[in-house]
This record gives C-alpha cells, sequence and structure tokens, in this order.
C-alpha cells in the first residue's frame, strides 16, 4: 500500500514528501501530470514567504541528475493569463491560428528553430512574452508549441521561461491539472464565488489619465512572476 505523508495540509501519496521546489516556498497544492525514474511533470501552488493570502501556480519540468533538477518552469499567476494562454494554445494546436507573431523578425528564439505561427502575449516594460508554433527543428520536422517569457536585459532579451507542448493530449492532460489545481484554490477564477470577472455587471467607467498604464501593469504582473525560486 502507497504510504501517505503530509507536508502544509497537504496529502502527498507515494514516496515523495514534497514536489522539489525552493525550500522558502510553501506548497498549497499540487498534482503530478507523470513521473518517471528520470523526469517528473507537476502542477504546483505555492506561497512565497511573507506573501499573505497571494499564490501562484506553475507547471515544473524536474530531470533526475542524482538530484531532481528544474529544467522548466512556467508560471501561471492569475485565472486570467491562464484564459489568455489556453487561448492562444488551444488555437494553435487546431491549426485556427496561422499568423507570424507580432515582431516575428525578432524574436530571440534559436536559429535552431524555425517559427510558424503564434502570438504576442505582450511586449513593454522590459518583458516579452510570446507562444510559438514550431515547425521545424534543425531539419526535422515538428509540431510543438512552446510558451516563452524573456527579459530585456544590457546583453538584450533573456529566457526566463520556456515552456514545451509537444501533443494536444499532452495539453489536455496537462490543462485539466491546472484547471483543476486553480478550482481548489482561492484563485478568483471567472464563474466561482471567488470573485473573478463580474460578467453581469454591464457599467462602464471613463477611464482616467493613467488608467492605460495601470491596466499595462497589471497585465505584466498577471503573467510574470519576479522571483525566480525553483
Amino acid at each position: 500500500m502507497p504510504r501517505r505523508t503530509f507536508f502544509g495540509g497537504i496529502q502527498f501519496m507515494g514516496e515523495t514528501t514534497r514536489p522539489p521546489v525552493h525550500e522558502s516556498l510553501t506548497v498549497l497544492d499540487t498534482a503530478d501530470i507523470y513521473r518517471t525514474s528520470e523526469w517528473w511533470k507537476a502542477v504546483v501552488r505555492y506561497q512565497f514567504e511573507g506573501s499573505g493570502d497571494h499564490s501562484e501556480t506553475a507547471t515544473y519540468l524536474w530531470h533526475n541528475d542524482d538530484n531532481w533538477t528544474r529544467k522548466n518552469k512556467y508560471v501561471i499567476k492569475t485565472a486570467d493569463a491562464w484564459n489568455t494562454d489556453t487561448r492562444v494554445v488551444d488555437s494553435l494546436l487546431g491549426g485556427r491560428l496561422t499568423e507570424k507573431p507580432e515582431y516575428y523578425g525578432e524574436l530571440p528564439v534559436s536559429d535552431y528553430y524555425t517559427v510558424g505561427a503564434g502570438e504576442t502575449i505582450f511586449r513593454s516594460n522590459g518583458w516579452w512574452k510570446a507562444i510559438l508554433r514550431i515547425d521545424q527543428k534543425g531539419s526535422y520536422e515538428t509540431d510543438e508549441v512552446m510558451i516563452y517569457l524573456w527579459q530585456q536585459t544590457e546583453d538584450g532579451w533573456r529566457r526566463r521561461q520556456k515552456h514545451t507542448i509537444k501533443t494536444e493530449s499532452d495539453w489536455e492532460e496537462e490543462r485539466s491539472t491546472v484547471d483543476r489545481i486553480l478550482r481548489n484554490s482561492d484563485t478568483d477564477v471567472p464563474g466561482t464565488s471567488g470573485g473573478g470577472t463580474n460578467q453581469g455587471d454591464d457599467t462602464t467607467r471613463r477611464e482616467k489619465p493613467g488608467d492605460e498604464l495601470e491596466k499595462l501593469h497589471r497585465e505584466l504582473e498577471d503573467h510574470v512572476s519576479g522571483r525566480d525560486l525553483n
């Protein structure tokens, strides 16, 4: 019978007492997408120290190099950010989005990749996020979707996050796992009592000077994690 252990009020099954995230993070919820002796992919909801009620959700990929080493991390700051990303990924996997992304000629991706289509989610204040369909790796044809986040530095755009979706079935499993974690959290998920978008409120508000900048700042905060912890 699998051994049961507890951490932070969360019950974990099997050998693992806690996913191998940074020790300063408080794990609130987690679910494995898959785990082998070499690879481990999971969705984790966590809090930073001193962050109060605020939490983030992220999909992690680790490789076992004697210890579990993080290879990819894809941060989902809010339900709204997740909804935007899923719309674009679904459109790319379903063949409905076939246009090149904005700033296509400037994309800081490896020459090894051939970008077939995609969408720039935002590019402002030193951050750039894009979701791309890769049609070719070197001389090999492929059909993968990659979620990128870059930060502008003195040396140019540096990659901060990269998340690869290899097949539609992989994405369906990952999406359902993230959806479940978000529904179980206190995140403001549209359609729940946690808040979110009040679709029944049809009142309008005249935007004041500075509102556009504040809105952009909120959108960036929705997508960008300022702390690069495991």
